[in-house]
């Protein structure tokens, strides 16, 4: 089994109506937890992932503009590569 790698011991997401959520990470300790909202689904999972996850070579490479696609099988596909 993989060790976990953040402290939180649970998290408790509210969405709401309008489509915006509310996260809440309840800390190990008791007492440093982490509130925060974001506007839409992905706004809620990109800030889920940087506070329970180490970022992946792949990732890097899609912040940076090129989804991690190899630059020669972007342009078969027209995929748009930052710098290119």
């Amino acid at each position: 089994m993989a060790t976990k790698k953040h402290p939180y011991e649970h998290t408790h997401i509210v969405h709401h109506d309008d489509g915006s959520h509310s996260i809440h990470h309840h800390h190990k300790d008791g007492k440093s937890h982490v509130d925060y909202a974001r506007g839409d689904h992905d706004g809620m999972m990109d800030g889920m992932m940087e506070r329970t996850s180490e970022p992946d070579e792949e990732e890097g490479a899609a912040d940076a503009g090129n989804h991690g696609i190899d630059e020669a099988e972007a342009a078969k596909a027209g995929i748009p590569i930052k710098g290119a």
